[in-house]
């Protein structure tokens, strides 16, 4: 589990420090140079790259274009709406391409012989489901706030209150598929 999240956290450098430089045009750039670089890795490391990380080196990209062209949007007030619209975009299209975010993160920390197995692929079906909802309902929330219809503290409350929920799904979630399954093999 430690190695999942150290992985997940690499994949939110980018965000990390983009977001603290400013002008935005420099931070977009160090986001896209830092993204682009995970990638690269990810891709000679593990032969495949992370969703998530793929959809980051075309919003750092876009989001660069967008501040040197356009400097009036400020992008970055957006910062929280367009974290959760990647993550979102990420959760879904992994499931659409019947390639599980959660799965691309458990293959690194799992050995081989264990990411075929059926119970293996259904958990993480389930789980990237689950985070793909919980990510939804935070872009939701993201919006109302950036949209004034809902205050920043109320935004962030529920915010909180959908990963508190995605991390215990997270928790739960392996050994209640490890029980549904084991009950449809007996």
């Amino acid at each position: 589990m430690i190695m999942t999240l150290f992985w997940i956290f690499i994949d939110l450098i980018p965000f990390i420090v983009a977001f603290q430089v400013q002008p935005p045009t420099l931070g977009f750039a160090i986001g896209f140079v830092l993204a682009l670089l995970i990638y690269l890795f990810q891709k000679k490391r593990f032969g495949e790259v992370t969703t998530i990380i793929a959809i980051k080196v075309f919003y750092f990209f876009c989001g660069f274009w967008i501040a040197l062209f356009f400097p009036v949007f400020h992008l970055f007030d957006f910062t929280q709406l367009f974290m959760y619209a990647i993550l979102a975009l990420a959760a879904i299209w992994s499931l659409c391409i019947k390639k599980p975010f959660t799965l691309q993160y458990a293959k690194k920390v799992v050995p081989e012989s264990f990411t075929t197995h059926p119970l293996f692929l259904a958990s993480n079906f389930w789980l990237t489901l689950i985070w793909a909802v919980v990510f939804a309902l935070s872009l939701v929330c993201s919006v109302l706030f950036a949209l004034a219809m809902i205050s920043g503290e109320t935004g962030v409350l529920l915010v909180n209150i959908w990963n508190i929920v995605g991390i215990a799904a997270t928790i739960l979630v392996r050994p209640v598929v490890k029980r549904y399954f084991l009950k449809k093999q007996a």
